[in-house]
């Protein structure tokens, strides 16, 4: 049993906004899945709630990681996070020899029925491990720079395996802002910013699929849009106040609704103004950590919140975006709404790490 007077200084440390804010994204996420569940299984005939089931077995399980990260100290964040940083990496590369293609990847490893995509926490876990490095650096201006460096290249590689270019975009950008923050000279940021257009030049040339995304992205005449020209019907159809949960028409014809184009289902069933408030709360998220990022005491808190914050925007970002058809594609989930066990225990241990390095910084 936790004495109360523990509880109490947990409660009033924790920053509320940011936990409820958290709640509220999984509470809706919960019924958008309910949702989606019913239209994923009569496209594969499965039963109705197939995915709302395994959706309900990672809920609780996410509150967990979620509070008792909370509970964590700042030292065995470091710790845990760099172990765990090394263990799924070399998970990352398993699904390569010893996985079954889908949709043209190999991303996941199969337990007792489900799937685990290692390569999820590696964006929780790599932006600890650079904060630790980067602050190492600025104290004692030694190697850590370079293996940082590294590390982000080691992460890209094993991510061009797989492939997963969508997540490799995601940690180079939220790393190469957490870097531009920090204040590295131009030459550095010019160096970085060269090797992020070579990779991409690369993966344009030689990866068929990425060139096929840009290219019916930039030429209405290439490709199929169908997914999105459905995501936008989707979203002019449901109004201000939507059509209610389990009503969508449109959406139904959206292969991907339960993960990529799950907002779509948000707009047609729940309206634009269900959908603004999920943006507000994304936002306030994100706000929320950078303003305990910037009156911070100490370099690695700085760093570590701020790197969390643009990762955890940058992928709502771009799930809205490639959702509107303003940028390709990227098979990039909506954090706490789609459907995704990976994805919502990553994020869930994200916005733990927040919360908990946040703590001392609460007024």
């Amino acid at each position: 049993m936790i004495p109360s007077n523990k509880i109490k200084i947990w409660w009033q440390s924790i920053d509320k906004l940011i936990l409820f804010s958290t709640f509220f994204l999984l509470l809706i996420g919960t019924f958008l899945v309910m949702s989606s569940s019913l239209i994923h299984a009569d496209k594969n005939f499965l039963k109705e709630q197939y995915l709302l089931k395994k959706h309900l077995y990672f809920l609780p399980l996410s509150l967990f990681i979620i509070l008792f990260t909370t509970t964590i100290t700042r030292e065995k964040i470091v710790v845990i996070c760099s172990l765990a940083f090394f263990a799924f990496v070399i998970l990352s590369v398993f699904p390569y020899f010893f996985s079954d293609e889908i949709k043209g990847a190999k991303r996941w490893i199969k337990f007792f029925g489900y799937s685990l995509q290692p390569s999820e926490f590696l964006k929780p876990t790599f932006i600890i491990v650079s904060s630790v490095l980067l602050s190492r650096f600025r104290k004692k201006n030694d190697y850590s720079l370079n293996l940082n460096f590294v590390f982000l290249v080691l992460i890209i590689s094993v991510l061009f395996l797989q492939p997963d270019f969508g997540m490799s975009f995601l940690i180079f950008l939220s790393w190469s802002i957490q870097v531009f923050i920090f204040g590295f000279s131009l030459k550095f940021i010019f160096v970085v910013f060269t090797f992020g257009i070579l990779t991409f030049i690369f993966a344009y040339y030689f990866f068929s699929h990425v060139k096929f995304r840009i290219d019916s992205f930039f030429n209405i005449d290439i490709g199929d849009k169908y997914q999105v020209t459905k995501s936008l019907e989707a979203f002019s159809s449901g109004g201000l106040t939507g059509n209610g949960i389990g009503s969508a028409k449109i959406s139904n014809f959206l292969p991907d609704v339960q993960s990529d184009f799950i907002l779509a289902l948000a707009a047609e069933e729940l309206g634009f103004i269900t959908v603004s408030i999920i943006i507000a709360l994304y936002i306030l998220i994100f706000l929320r950590t950078l303003y305990h990022s910037f009156k911070s005491s100490n370099m690695f808190d700085f760093l570590s919140l701020s790197g969390l914050a643009i990762i955890f925007f940058s992928q709502f970002l771009i799930n809205l975006l490639s959702t509107l058809s303003l940028i390709p594609t990227k098979g990039m989930t909506l954090p706490f709404i789609s459907y995704g066990g990976s994805s919502m225990l990553s994020c869930a241990f994200l916005v733990g790490l927040i919360l908990s390095i946040s703590k001392k910084n609460e007024v």
